[in-house]
């Protein structure tokens, strides 16, 4: 065997390597749409919806390797899916580099407190999937385009609010598993009914003519329905055929809809910022 040999095998040697620390996957490499990465690290750090951003600081490779896989997918890839494989992909991408930016910008008392008075924390632009730029620009892209213009309108579920985390204990909480294909119509009707009936998030109880909802109902109103009625209508639908569904029932079309104050606050474990 001569030197070159020698140096290509250390070469391909030293790649082998760097492919298993950063998730690196050939493009031969079928996606895992399991995400048992996510899940693997989300078992570490969440405990009751809540977060330990410490935890993902001490230990930060886990996190980055899923990171690297999702940010790998090319478009041609993502057109061969089925819907369901890219709803997940996108719900989980969200959420996973919502945890990387707090980790990376933290520790923070509220996910508002990244960036600046010119640019919110979900207008920076630290998502490496540049090829999916709505605009066509190529640019980074930032959570807002991840919900605003990719998840809301390519797949017109209002559950996915249900679903994104935006790192604050009035956002419905964090599921502790990743959005899977095979299980997400199940995933997201069960999120939403979770987080309807969190009186925390959501009083359902109607007082005075009235129920008490996450501002989430309020900044994307569209996506429930148009005017109060309607909106009633569609929490009612995701309850089945449960109590709470049956008196928003019982109290007819004039039940009129009041906001909760939201809760901004950092969704991380006491200390744990």
């Amino acid at each position: 065997m001569t030197l070159l040999d020698l140096s290509l095998l250390r070469i391909a040697a030293l790649l082998t390597g760097l492919s298993l620390v950063l998730g690196w996957r050939s493009l031969d490499e079928p996606f895992d749409h399991g995400h048992r990465a996510l899940g693997a690290v989300l078992d570490e750090v969440l405990e009751d919806g809540l977060v330990d951003y410490a935890a993902l600081r001490r230990s930060p490779e886990p996190l980055d390797s899923y990171l690297s896989a999702l940010s790998s997918v090319t478009p041609k890839q993502l057109g061969e899916w089925t819907r369901a494989q890219r709803f997940a992909f996108w719900i989980n991408v969200y959420n996973a580099f919502t945890l990387q930016l707090v980790r990376d910008e933290g520790p923070v008392d509220s996910i508002k407190d990244i960036g600046g008075w010119f640019s919110t924390p979900w207008k920076q632009r630290f998502v490496p999937m540049g090829s999916f730029d709505p605009k066509g620009k190529g640019r980074r892209l930032c959570l807002d385009d991840i919900e605003h213009r990719i998840l809301r309108p390519r797949f017109g579920d209002a559950r996915l609010h249900a679903a994104v985390n935006c790192a604050s204990r009035g956002c419905p909480p964090l599921r502790p598993e990743p959005y899977q294909s095979a299980t997400l119509e199940r995933q997201l009707t069960e999120q939403a009914r979770s987080w309807l009936l969190d009186r925390g998030r959501n009083d359902l109880r109607v007082k005075r003519g009235a129920v008490r909802v996450s501002r989430i109902f309020d900044w994307y109103e569209e996506d429930f329905g148009d005017g109060d009625a309607e909106v009633v209508d569609w929490i009612a639908s995701q309850l089945e055929e449960g109590p709470q569904a049956a008196a928003l029932r019982a109290a007819g079309p004039g039940v009129k809809v009041r906001y909760l104050d939201y809760d901004w606050g950092i969704n991380a474990l006491p200390e744990r910022r």
